[in-house]
This record gives structure tokens, C-alpha cells and sequence, in this order.
């Protein structure tokens, strides 16, 4: 699958785990976002449920388990070249996570080259956090941590 200049938007998900007034954060090893602090996530893989899909990320670029709890925010990132044409364009589902059910130690792997948490009071003057980061801010800010509970993601057919 080419992810530059892509024919079709691209399914990815977010791993969204807050923890009291910390939010985990993960500073990206590859473009795009390449150097910036950014919500742990990545390509949903096919036959995989967004929720496989998320628990898949978090553990892989964070070390960490958890149990996802609601979609949080679906977020259609475009990033366009200087001539205007679509070089990367991703329908991202944020999943929220539960962190009373945190288990791991903290590591970054995959193409996270950091993890940590910080204070998401912090993050909106930060440079080196992600413009998608600062727009779920400012979203959990406005509606609070509203989600839409997980129930059956499958919807697998056999011909």
C-alpha cells in the first residue's frame, strides 16, 4: 500500500490513554510527524478490528496494555505538498483506553522513538507536539472525555 500520494484515504487508529491530567504521547520515528509528540497509533492492518488495531499500536509503540473503552474522535488528516497535491491523507479513529487497566512498563518500540506522559495543560504551547494532538485538546476540553462505547466492532461476511 503507498502511503504517499495516496488513490484512497488510509484507516488508521489512535490509542488514546489519559491518566488523571497526563496524557501518553509517543514522538514519531517516520514522516509523517516525523520528531513530533503524537498520540500512539498507526495503519489499521486488513481483517483487523479497530480495536485489535489500537491495542496493537499501544502495546507496540508504548509497551503497554490496556482495555479500550469508546471511539473518542475520528479525525480526517489531509497534509497536501507545495504544489496542493494529497502526499499523506489518513481517516484516523481515536480509541480511548482505560487507565485504571494499564499493564507494561513504559518503553517506546516500533516507529516511536520516545514515550512519555505529559501534562495535557502543557501541550498547547509545546512546538514539538503534533497539530492533531492539539486538536484532541481542544476537543476533551469543550465535550470532556466523551466517547462512543465499544460494542460489536466485527462485521466480518463470508461468501
Amino acid at each position: 500500500m503507498e502511503r504517499t500520494y495516496p488513490k484512497y484515504a488510509i484507516t488508521a487508529v489512535g490509542a488514546v490513554l489519559i491518566r488523571g491530567d497526563e496524557i501518553l504521547l509517543v514522538k514519531r520515528g517516520y514522516s509523517p510527524g516525523k520528531g513530533k509528540w503524537s498520540i500512539p497509533g498507526g495503519v489499521v492492518e486488513a481483517g483487523e478490528s479497530l480495536i485489535e488495531a489500537a491495542k496493537r499500536e499501544l502495546l507496540e509503540e508504548t509497551g503497554l496494555e490496556a482495555e479500550p473503552i469508546g471511539i473518542i474522535w475520528v479525525l480526517n488528516n489531509i497534509v497536501k505538498d507545495r504544489e496542493g497535491r494529497v502526499k499523506y491523507h489518513y481517516v484516523i479513529i481515536d480509541v480511548l483506553f482505560d487507565s485504571n487497566t494499564i499493564k507494561g512498563d513504559l518503553k517506546p518500540g516500533s516507529d516511536a522513538v520516545e514515550a512519555s506522559w505529559f501534562k495535557i495543560r502543557d501541550l498547547r504551547e509545546n512546538p514539538e507536539v503534533s497539530r492533531t494532538v492539539k486538536l484532541l485538546i481542544d476537543r476533551i476540553q469543550v465535550y470532556g472525555l466523551t466517547y462512543i462505547p465499544i460494542t460489536n466492532t466485527e462485521n466480518i461476511v463470508v461468501e
